[in-house]
């Protein structure tokens, strides 16, 4: 078992616990020794604070809830922490949290099947109250966790960058090529279910990590439909599709969006959940694609939730990637992804209008649309 039980032991009579209460973070500030004492955390729910042989600086049950560090803003820097996983939730640890929706977070999934498993760790954004998971499946992967007894946890945060280091890795077990939240800096918080213990902070120790984002992987890709007409968005009543003489006309409210990596249209960034679950919402997307003829065209589509699409008010394509129903996810197991599906495009010579529905009421909300074979097409800029 890998823990930081004698390098926490030493660094704890050498700090003062009063550090705790300074102002935030200086820059070159040696390693924080954080207490898991009462009087550190601001705690919600049911958390209890314990005394064990071994553990210098004690340890924090969380069966549920959450425990926010008191006196500590974090913005880059090394977090390092071990925890006890308690049976099958999802225990992690927020950081640059603003409020309560929006932060960084990055959880486990222990399970007997690790690391095979593709979800055994993963980092997703919250931002306007939605957690982003299932908008950004590369940023989950296999991870040497024990389901039953401790795990050492190492996160090295540099501007948009994060690597994280499970147990006795020497290479890091996840990469974060591009943190995807909306804030820079904030608060740390702990979610259970978990016993926590050994948690070390050292501000601006980023171990040669650049703080610029890594290349996005379809940066170039002349087929991704990157430039698109947003509607406001409505709801859309149960058992209902949207119909094209629905969507909203060019005199009411449309604004231009582009895609973030990998050619998402992040509508949860636009819109966070603006109708409570069940309800679902509809926003409508619209772009020109210029053909040189006619012809057809082979597309790659990513959504989340329920997708229509309209050609020149025609209808091509509907579908439904429901992660709640096992049946009816799409590959990669309910995620926005490319991977989702596909079909024909079918484009008369000159503008073509392509109009998207896409409706949602769980979780991420998003678009991905591509051309697998972009020539004879111009796509319009907004």
């Amino acid at each position: 078992m890998t823990t930081l039980v004698s390098k926490v032991a030493l660094i704890g009579m050498a700090l003062c616990v009063c550090f705790l209460s300074a102002l935030p973070i200086a820059q070159g500030a040696e390693p924080i020794t954080i207490p898991m004492t009462a009087e550190h955390w601001q705690t919600k729910e049911t958390a209890e604070f314990l005394r064990q042989l071994g553990f210098y600086h004690g340890l924090m049950r969380l069966n549920s809830g959450e425990a926010l560090l008191k006196g500590i803003t974090f913005s880059d820097g090394t977090i390092e922490f071990d925890v006890n996983t308690i049976g099958r939730g999802a225990p992690g640890i927020a950081f640059r949290q603003q409020d309560d929706g929006n932060f960084e977070l990055l959880y486990l999934r222990p399970d007997p099947a690790c690391p095979a498993i593709q979800a055994c760790i993963q980092y997703a954004p919250q931002t306007h109250g939605v957690l982003l998971w299932d908008l950004f499946p590369q940023y989950q992967t296999r991870a040497p966790l024990r389901e039953n007894g401790w795990n050492h946890i190492k996160m090295v945060v540099s501007g948009r960058r994060m690597n994280v280091f499970v147990n006795d890795a020497t290479s890091p077990t996840l990469e974060v090529g591009r943190l995807e939240g909306d804030t820079m800096k904030g608060g740390l918080r702990l979610q259970g279910p978990g016993t926590f213990a050994n948690m070390v902070i050292t501000p601006d120790a980023v171990d040669g990590l650049s703080p610029e984002p890594t290349r996005d992987p379809l940066d170039g890709d002349r087929g991704l439909v990157r430039n698109w007409r947003l509607s406001k968005f409505s709801a859309l009543p149960k058992g209902k599709d949207a119909m094209y003489n629905e969507m909203p006309g060019a005199s009411q409210e449309w604004k231009t969006i582009s895609t973030e990596r990998n050619g998402l249209v992040n509508l949860s960034r636009e819109y966070g959940r603006p109708l409570p679950e069940p309800n679902r919402a509809v926003a409508w997307l619209k772009a020109t694609i210029t053909s040189d003829r006619k012809q057809t065209k082979k597309v790659d589509i990513g959504w989340t939730r329920e997708v229509w699409v309209f050609v020149n008010g025609k209808l091509v394509y509907a579908d439904k990637n429901l992660f709640e129903l096992e049946g009816a996810r799409k590959a990669p197991d309910g995620r926005c992804s490319l991977e989702n599906g596909a079909f024909t495009l079918p484009l008369e010579a000159g503008d073509n209008e392509v109009a998207v529905a896409v409706a949602n009421n769980f979780f991420g909300w998003g678009l991905m649309l591509r051309l697998a074979d972009p020539e004879g097409v111009h796509l319009a800029a907004n």
